[in-house]
């Protein structure tokens, strides 16, 4: 009886190994998905990069809305800054992307964005003041970024409670790397929607 009660025990262990392992492989596999070649046109890309952008950008402005209902002014000062934002964290950290919160006072005054986002946000400046209607815009950096921009609408209040606008103009910038984009794609998918 002790003979069958060490072999039943052994078989056990060994089966609960075998399913540890062969849960182990599956996400194996699932990484190793990330690190395939892909062969992607840039079509394909440029496609990516508006859906991520755009679903990014949608988030972005609910998630800000909650933030800002019944908020103290310190914590306010914070949110327009993009500081301690959970969201934004996960963002950044799982597509290694770049967030900004811009408006009118960005044109003049801040350094650090690229040329044809520069531009780019000058146009959403002037289309404001006019009071067009404003869409997204996808503009490719050198070979390895994208920047994805995103008006906010007028009625979240955005642009005149974080740059004193009174056209309450803002936008949403969103740098997205080519790399990270490309990983992201699922090729067989996209040739569903005839997307190549």
């Amino acid at each position: 009886m002790k003979k069958h009660l060490s072999i039943l025990l052994i078989l056990l262990v060994n089966l609960s190994c075998t399913f540890e392992r062969l849960e182990n492989t599956a996400q194996i596999v699932d990484q190793m998905d990330d690190y395939k070649v892909k062969r992607v046109s840039a079509t394909q890309i440029t496609y990516q990069v508006e859906e991520m952008g755009a679903e990014i950008a949608k988030a972005l402005t609910a998630d800000f809305a909650l933030q800002m209902k019944n908020v103290n002014p310190a914590r306010e000062e914070e949110i327009c800054q993009l500081k301690n934002m959970k969201l934004i964290d996960s963002l950044s950290e799982r597509y290694d992307l770049k967030i900004r919160l811009l408006g009118q006072p960005d044109i003049g005054s801040n350094n650090q964005l690229y040329v044809k986002e520069k531009e780019v946000l000058e146009a959403y400046a002037d289309n404001a003041a006019k009071k067009l209607e404003m869409g997204a815009n996808t503009q490719k950096i050198g070979d390895s970024l994208f920047v994805y921009t995103s008006p906010i609408p007028y009625d979240k209040g955005v642009g005149k409670l974080c740059f004193s606008d009174d056209t309450g103009f803002a936008i949403w910038s969103i740098v997205l790397k080519k790399s990270e984009v490309i990983k992201s794609i699922n090729v067989k998918a996209l040739r569903k929607k005839n997307i190549k």
